[in-house]
């Protein structure tokens, strides 16, 4: 999302038509800067030889006229180029994504619980959905599952480091991850053991319902592993310590 620093924070992506979003998109992924060989290269690869940084050029002074017209001739400008690379001006806009990157670093063991979690719950303020959701482009896909998996490896590590301390937190923690990775069945296993280690045996049955009706939207049922365990999770007394199982929730689920 792209904002215009104004009398009123105004977000302008929408204005802009899909090729200068995607110039933006790239360039947001760069924080430091793209070279216009590098730009041409991945949003314009079949470019002629002759004339490889015309659609590049095009594309730029296009962009400009939609940001007049945007912000009523207040901004026609938000791309800089210094010393070879074009970078976004941090002056003139500011870009979600490098609050989420900063947001990221500060999810991480070297701080505080209370720290992680707080820098946690501003991820799920940012993150709302996949990066350039809009966008179609091949280049822009191994960026956009990289971010996911960060953002869901953030609310997963530290679940699974307070699970113990705040097991309540820590289910809010991976029933929001949930929401992102809707297919992901070892997360709904996770989500039902702290369920049932706090007691919530009615839960149970919801998250391996949820989980059934998420499937079936692929023609897929849950495995026999997570049936049985979450069958077994609900005869289960509620005890001291929380019953865990697998941790790491491995690659991207085939299913998407």
């Amino acid at each position: 999302m792209i904002h215009h620093h104004g009398d009123h924070h105004q977000d302008i992506t929408s204005a802009l038509a899909p090729r200068q979003r995607e110039v933006l998109a790239f360039l947001a992924l760069q924080r430091n800067g793209a070279r216009r060989e590098t730009l041409t290269a991945s949003l314009w690869p079949d470019a002629p030889a002759d004339r490889p940084y015309n659609a590049l050029h095009a594309t730029l002074s296009q962009l400009r006229r939609a940001l007049r017209t945007a912000t009523q001739e207040a901004l026609a400008e938000v791309i800089v180029r210094t010393d070879g690379p074009y970078t976004l001006d941090r002056d003139r806009v500011s870009v979600d994504l490098w609050e989420l990157h900063d947001v990221l670093d500060a999810t991480g063991p070297g701080h505080t619980n209370q720290h992680r979690l707080a820098s946690v719950e501003r991820l799920g303020d940012l993150y709302r959905g996949d990066l350039a959701e809009d966008l179609t482009a091949e280049w822009i896909e191994a960026p956009r599952e990289a971010l996911r998996r960060d953002v869901l490896d953030a609310f997963g590590a530290l679940a699974h480091t307070i699970d113990d301390t705040d097991p309540e937190q820590a289910l809010i923690l991976l029933e929001h991850a949930g929401t992102l990775d809707r297919y992901n069945e070892t997360l709904y296993q996770d989500i039902a053991r702290l369920q049932a280690h706090l007691g919530q045996r009615d839960a149970v049955a919801r998250t391996l319902a949820l989980l059934t009706s998420t499937l079936a939207e692929l023609g897929e049922r849950p495995s026999q592993e997570t049936v049985s365990l979450c069958e077994l999770l609900r005869r289960r007394v509620p005890s001291a310590g929380y019953p865990r199982g697998r941790t790491n929730w491995g690659p991207p689920s085939t299913r998407r």
